[in-house]
């Protein structure tokens, strides 16, 4: 594996998990600017939710006891449910396809967040947490992306940021285990991916230590807007270089 690769993934790993820790989701929306460019688009995906296992599951032991299982288990039944069909059919669309899907996607992201998101007020209840369930599931079985969606509902759902980072990370741990194991089971990673696993691994820690030590200090509307807007421009560039090399 060059060392540019795994120097690129080391960068990736450490900037998402910073962001991952402090706005509770980040890393996979990151991730998947930057690793479609790097590996086969299944691999990418999978090698997100393989990186970002050590620190969701380093999270959700941490806050454990801040975990509110009540709010999550229906949005994560039924995530799990539609992200492991959608997984499976995702292998049979073309690789083109789904970068510019994606492409659309964190175009889409950005303007939501940026603009509509504060305005929308879901309400706690059974109901909103399977729709919720539904949209996440979509996004993680096709991209690895489910965070935006469960955000919503539990920013609805919990009144406490320990609360709300738990929750969210005991979400991503879940729904990757499932994932991860049908994404590897079809031959998306292998052996030689290894080196890239292990020095994304340090690269999570490394930005998982420095978001904790700042996650009392940083200003969250600005870090959020921010981010999408970087997401939106990624986004767009995605799109455009896949409309020149198929013209």
């Amino acid at each position: 594996m060059a060392l540019s690769t795994l120097s690129a993934v080391f960068f990736i790993a450490l900037v998402g998990s910073f962001l991952q820790t402090n706005i509770g989701f980040g890393f996979p929306i990151l991730a998947m600017i930057f690793l479609p460019m790097l590996f086969p688009f299944s691999t990418a995906v999978t090698l997100c939710q393989m990186i970002a296992f050590v620190s969701t599951a380093y999270l959700s032991i941490t806050y454990r006891a801040s975990i509110r299982w009540r709010v999550l288990l229906p949005l994560l039944l039924v995530s799990l449910l539609v992200g492991s069909v959608v997984t499976y059919l995702s292998f049979s669309i073309p690789q083109q396809r789904l970068r510019m899907i994606l492409g659309i996607a964190l175009i889409l992201l950005s303007i939501f967040f940026i603009w509509f998101a504060n305005r929308i007020k879901l309400k706690a209840s059974i109901a909103s947490g399977l729709s919720m369930g539904v949209v996440a599931g979509l996004g993680n079985g096709l991209f690895g992306i489910g965070g935006p969606p469960v955000a919503l509902y539990l920013m609805a759902s919990v009144n406490e940021k320990d609360q709300y980072l738990a929750t969210i990370q005991a979400y991503f741990l879940l729904s990757n285990i499932s994932t991860i194991a049908i994404r590897a089971f079809n031959g998306s990673i292998g052996t030689e991916h290894i080196p890239v696993i292990l020095i994304g691994w340090v690269g999570i820690g490394c930005g998982t230590w420095l978001g904790l030590a700042s996650f009392d200090k940083l200003s969250m509307d600005s870090l959020k807007k921010l981010v999408y807007a970087f997401v939106g421009v990624s986004g767009l560039w995605v799109v455009i270089q896949e409309l020149l090399a198929h013209r």
